[in-house]
């Protein structure tokens, strides 16, 4: 989809900027984490602040990972427990970071993935915490994907044509993945008289779609990790909760990662 890099800049070079954007994308997954449910804008000029004391974070308190580990996971200034899930948020930012660059390298794709991982991660850590996908996180994953279509089209022979027949690709993805867990929902409303999926997860689904497009094999996956990783989270969920309700937004995003991981998406040429 995009040249190679430069043979002679060194492969470490790009797997160390991979990290170092994994980290800082890692840290912006943390604050969607932390202002999105409460609805405090990602864009205000509004300083990162201790959530015990309100005291505003210096650059020392907001180095990714490091921070947390130096403070012993706790306020500079009031020495209260900041928690352990904004530094689980930054690593798994960073593992989905890694796992695409050694799948599709440090190209344009790579990067529209980069980005990607920041708001998985995020979609994640809130869906754990409040049992919700934001809208505008699943608005990003739609973004994102209809980004990496035009990013795909723009480096083909004939852009027109490719954004013609892989945007079509793209929507029908949206649709099918859309419905398809939409009724899936509603199934389960009337034959069990509970919800199977939010209605987040169904926006999420949909969202996926436009990355996924229409390729079975891929859908096929998509549904069996997805079903897979539920199972382990429910299981998990239950035992550490006693709760039988579950969040399943982050089973979704895991099923997601790894089809991306294993498949390429078919906008993708080269």
């Amino acid at each position: 989809m995009t040249p190679d890099m430069p043979a002679e800049v060194p492969e470490a070079f790009f797997f160390a900027l991979t990290v170092f954007l994994g980290l800082c994308l890692g840290s912006f997954a943390t604050a969607m984490v932390y202002r999105l449910p409460r609805g405090i804008s990602l864009i205000s000029k509004k300083r990162s602040a201790c959530p015990q004391c309100g005291h505003d974070l210096g650059v020392r308190d907001l180095v990714p990972l490091l921070s947390w580990i130096c403070l012993k996971g706790r306020c500079r200034y009031c020495g209260g427990f900041v928690g352990w899930r904004y530094p689980l948020v930054e690593l798994l930012t960073l593992v989905f970071c890694l796992a695409f660059y050694f799948m599709y390298g440090f190209t344009v794709l790579g990067l529209c993935l980069f980005a990607l991982s920041a708001v998985l991660a995020a979609i994640i850590g809130i869906d754990f915490a409040h049992q919700i996908i934001p809208d505008k996180l699943n608005l990003a994953v739609a973004l994102l994907g209809g980004l990496a279509v035009l990013v795909a089209a723009l480096a083909s022979f004939n852009p027109p044509q490719f954004l013609t027949e892989k945007g079509l690709e793209a929507l029908g993805g949206a649709a099918l993945y859309g419905f398809f867990s939409l009724g899936l929902r509603q199934v389960f409303l009337w034959v069990m008289n509970k919800e199977a999926l939010g209605l987040g997860d169904v926006k999420f689904f949909a969202a996926a779609g436009i990355w996924l497009g229409l390729d079975a094999t891929m859908a096929a996956w998509f549904m069996f990790f997805s079903g897979g990783f539920g199972v382990f989270l429910a299981l998990f969920w239950r035992k550490w909760t006693g709760e039988k309700v579950f969040p399943f937004g982050p089973a979704l995003v895991l099923a997601f990662v790894a089809v991306l991981c294993r498949w390429t998406p078919y906008f993708v040429t080269i």
